[in-house]
């Protein structure tokens, strides 16, 4: 099974993954990164962070960019 990355983007700096997440196929891991793009977004509503991030950047174990899931792809229609 396939290992994901998921990098954290806030501005120029990516917080990088170093353990990863084995999924059957990429739709899968970009679905998990939805879901947690969606809790990130509400943790920072509710505790008036400061300091949003702007991605999730999905790599694969040689460290290819295969997806980015922009945070306000997460957003509903209304609040982008």
């Amino acid at each position: 099974m396939p290992k994901f990355f998921f990098g954290f983007q806030r501005g120029n700096q990516i917080a990088e993954d170093d353990e990863g997440e084995d999924f059957p196929s990429l739709d899968q891991a970009h679905a998990a990164a939805l879901a947690s793009a969606r809790e990130l977004i509400a943790d920072n509503i509710k505790f008036a962070g400061s300091s949003p991030w702007d991605a999730i950047i999905i790599t694969s174990e040689s460290g290819d960019v295969l997806m980015t899931v922009a945070a306000k792809d997460v957003l509903p229609k209304s609040l982008k």
